[in-house]
């Protein structure tokens, strides 16, 4: 399967200029760029797309973490936010504590509801965790129970996400505030 990607570097297109030659190159910056410069489709096959994304930043009780990211077609997604693992993994000591995780459709719904009916997530335990648990374990870099994992299936489409202290039905972060990387991985 193949997608569009359109691109063209200023330099690759005036090398691919007829009108221009080596010798010619400091004419290249007086020219104005001819309809022979316009960017090009290229095919580029679909593995060359992203599979993982991830987004690391400081999570405080008054400054939360926001992000997005677009599906194309309906997929089944990863989702981990590390907070506890990033201090197992010896990434830093300054790790946010059972970090709290809502995702939102383009509407703005909260997506996932946690067993009390809450909007968003914590912990890397449940059966819905499973498959994320053992993925990150197959490559060497296991969640904690404490960070916020999920797997599930998703349509097309725009969401964002949210990453905050938690402070809800007991669960509180502790410390409350620290680092954490939200990761997920498209069709794993």
């Amino acid at each position: 399967m193949k997608i569009n990607l359109i691109r063209c570097a200023l330099a690759a297109c005036l090398a691919a200029s007829p009108a221009l030659h080596a010798s010619d190159t400091h004419q290249a910056a007086r020219s104005p760029i001819s309809a022979e410069l316009m960017p090009a489709t290229v095919l580029v096959d679909k593995a060359a797309s992203a599979r993982t994304l991830g987004s690391r930043a400081t999570v405080t009780p008054s400054v939360t973490m926001y992000g997005g990211f677009e599906l194309a077609a309906p997929a089944t997604v990863y989702i981990l936010v590390r907070g506890n693992s990033l201090g197992t993994l010896g990434i830093t000591q300054g790790f946010l504590d059972r970090p709290r995780v809502r995702i939102y459709n383009a509407a703005g719904q909260d997506l996932v509801t946690d067993n009390a009916g809450r909007p968003g997530f914590n912990f890397c335990t449940g059966t819905t965790d499973q498959a994320v648990i053992t993925y990150y374990n197959n490559r060497g870099a296991p969640a904690s129970a404490n960070d916020a994992c999920i797997a599930a299936d998703f349509g097309a489409g725009a969401f964002t996400f949210t990453v905050t202290p938690s402070t809800a039905g007991g669960i509180t972060s502790s410390p409350s505030s620290g680092e954490v990387l939200f990761e997920i991985t498209l069709g794993p």
